[in-house]
């Protein structure tokens, strides 16, 4: 026997409505696949390519003209090439083309190596930054550099800067010096000595800035390089309370959003945005990540969704203006407020 059409209508609101709160209680949709949110929200060109064994992956405005100065990106430990993607992304709005590499295969598979399964974090920990890999990280680096510049010859390579966080930044400040770099970012390096003569160099960390490895008693050892600098060649920039986990500047996966929320942790909406200062992983992570799609991450805690989307919009601001003093000849930048000079 057929309903009368008001009770129709009536029964298929009710699923309706039951379908939502079904769906509700299974939490939060999963974020949009990075590339959705690049190229559809951000007008960014993003692409990738094979050299030397390692796949480099470009950032670039979809809208920019050809020749752009350029920013070599290195991530961390435990991280691919595609990592680091906020950073490269306000960098590729605001005028420069982002090479994102991870010069050594042990780097990327750090999370997957015996250490790491063990729980041997600290000895991993001496194992990446020791000298022995430090070296091999910056001779791999001097050997991409000129195949970079001949698979990507369009680029303003007269106008380049080396960048990197963690086992990154320690090569890119060892590299400071070289020939072929006219500014150095590095974000969370380790303690270090770098050499005191090179290109000015912009060192990013933050007063929570902590180490999961355990090779550091506090944050404010990973300012150690910056008062080995020449007078005149350094720039120091204090976040505050943002968390090593955050300063990453990458986005979580899909996978990472299924397990923030078996620990209880909700995904913050926004893509590059969030609250001001928010902690992310507790302080406790950051490019600590294992296997995407599950496994163990890591020594990190909390919501690897947080930190990838805490706002750290301070540091694509005066990382934007410091590139733009020295490499396209605009304004100095000027010490105060988190920003110290050297």
């Amino acid at each position: 026997m057929s309903l009368p059409r008001p009770a129709r209508r009536l029964l298929l609101l009710c699923a309706l409505a039951f379908a939502g709160l079904a769906g509700c209680a299974g939490g939060p949709p999963p974020p949009k696949p990075w590339a959705e949110t690049a190229t559809r929200e951000l007008n960014l060109s993003l692409g990738s390519f094979e050299l030397q064994g390692r796949r480099v992956h470009i950032t670039r405005s979809a809208s920019a003209a050809a020749v752009q100065p350029v920013i070599v990106y290195l991530p961390g430990l435990g991280q691919g090439s595609d990592a680091g993607q906020r950073w490269a992304a306000a960098w590729a709005q605001a005028g420069y083309t982002v090479l994102g590499v991870q010069p050594l295969e042990a780097d990327a598979a750090a999370w997957r190596s015996e250490l790491a399964r063990t729980g041997e974090f600290r000895e991993l920990g001496l194992l990446h930054y020791g000298e022995a890999l430090r070296a091999d990280r910056l001779d791999a680096l001097r050997r991409l550099l000129p195949a970079l510049r001949a698979a990507q010859p369009a680029l303003d390579w007269g106008h380049a800067s080396l960048a990197g966080y963690e086992t990154g930044a320690q090569t890119a400040l060892d590299a400071r010096g070289d020939a072929g770099w006219q500014a150095v970012i590095a974000i969370s390096p380790p303690a270090m000595q770098a050499p005191a003569g090179g290109v000015a160099t912009l060192l990013i960390t933050s007063e929570i800035d902590q180490d999961p490895l355990g090779l550091l008693r506090r944050p404010a050892e990973r300012r150690q390089a910056f008062d080995s600098f020449a007078p005149g060649s350094g720039w120091l920039l204090n976040l505050g309370a943002v968390s090593h986990a955050a300063l990453a500047g990458t986005m979580a996966p899909e996978g990472f959003h299924v397990q923030d929320q078996r620990h209880g942790q909700a995904p913050l909406g926004g893509g590059m945005g969030g609250g001001r200062g928010r902690g992310g992983a507790g302080g406790e992570g950051g490019g600590m990540h294992g296997p995407q799609g599950g496994g163990s991450r890591g020594p990190r805690s909390g919501s690897a969704t947080e930190a990838a989307q805490s706002d750290i919009g301070d540091g694509f601001r005066l990382s934007h203006a410091f590139l733009d003093a020295q490499l396209r000849g605009g304004a100095p930048l000027s010490a105060g407020g988190p920003l110290t000079s050297r």
